[in-house]
């Protein structure tokens, strides 16, 4: 299903945070919001940043907020 805003399309995607669990760590999954999917601008486009693992060296990554895939 594709969801249509300001010109960009996006549909659900699986989270990469929580591999579409909707938990990680024992917690409702910050990036999902504990559903398991994102939605993502069409192409999708894997996070440059963390390369799709949602983590960085430092924590949860801050340009995809952990789900993997990048904003835009």
């Amino acid at each position: 299903m594709l969801y249509t805003y300001s010109d960009t399309e996006y549909a659900p995607e699986k989270c990469f945070l929580c591999k579409g669990a909707g938990h990680a760590e024992g917690k409702t999954c910050e990036a999902c919001g504990g559903s398991g999917n994102v939605l993502v601008a069409q192409p999708p486009r894997i996070c440059p940043l963390c390369n799709g693992s949602g983590h960085t060296e430092i924590g949860i990554c801050r340009a995809c907020g952990g789900s993997g895939w990048a904003l835009l």
